[in-house]
């Protein structure tokens, strides 16, 4: 949670979003309140997000819609959702790219933030070996 607000001054959440992380664990809330950069944000019905609705779950399309009304990057993983937020032209990063910023950035070593990789993958997170060598290698080329 701190992480990202070291890297990003907000971050704004759609409703659908926080709805699904509240759903998974309802103290979220408190913690994100903590942290002090995350806005939860109502996302307006259109045609758009209605049409990203038949290809994505409502969290992705609302999370495409608020980044393309406002003309913000995107985080997001979830495979189908990064390719068509890319199709739509928008900037996208997911936890692998987080991960080499934070490095970057040096709010986390290169070792911290490949454990911080590694706990995900071992919690569930998916990537592919292929990036995930890749990401070892430019973590690892980061010197603090």
């Amino acid at each position: 949670m701190h992480c990202l607000c070291s890297l990003f001054d907000q971050i704004l959440i759609p409703q659908a979003v926080m709805d699904e992380l509240l759903t998974g664990n309802s103290e979220i809330n408190e913690l994100m309140q903590l942290a002090g950069c995350y806005n939860v944000i109502s996302v307006n019905a259109s045609a758009r997000l209605l049409e990203l609705s038949q290809w994505l779950d409502r969290g992705e399309a609302e999370a495409i819609e608020l980044a393309l009304v406002r003309q913000l990057p995107l985080i997001i993983d979830e495979r189908k959702g990064r390719k068509i937020a890319l199709m739509k032209n928008l900037s996208v990063i997911g936890l692998a790219g987080l991960m080499v910023l934070a490095a970057e950035r040096q709010y986390k070593t290169p070792k911290a933030a490949l454990e911080l990789l590694d706990k995900a993958i071992l919690s569930g997170f998916r990537l592919s070996d292929q990036l995930y060598q890749q990401v070892k290698e430019t973590l690892l080329k980061i010197d603090h």
